[in-house]
């Protein structure tokens, strides 16, 4: 299933975008582009929920009622999440490191 949860993307001064997921406490991450910083937000919301089954997911805000009190030079936008693909993704990287271990 997926779900959407407001994000705010604030372009970080040594360059690059720090992301705060408001909604899920703790949940922020950064990323060196626009589409990094997306992939991060990504992967951080999956390691914020990961104890959690989906019916105990935070409820998502709108867009328009997170409060950007406090930020600057930032925009706000919803970030897709979806469990599965979350857990492939977690499952094709450990994979991927055993094969390297294994190699080495």
């Amino acid at each position: 299933m997926k779900h959407y949860y407001p994000a705010i993307f604030e372009t970080a001064k040594e360059g690059g975008y720090t992301v705060t997921i408001p909604d899920i406490e703790g949940c922020f991450t950064e990323g060196r582009t626009l589409e990094n910083a997306m992939w991060m937000a990504q992967d951080v919301i999956g390691c914020c929920l990961d104890d959690l089954e989906e019916k105990d997911y935070p409820r998502a805000s709108g867009v328009n009622d997170v409060d950007t009190t406090g930020y600057k030079d930032f925009f706000v936008t919803l970030v897709e999440f979806d469990k599965s693909v979350y857990e492939q993704h977690c499952q094709a990287l450990a994979i991927a490191r055993e094969q390297m271990a294994a190699m080495a």
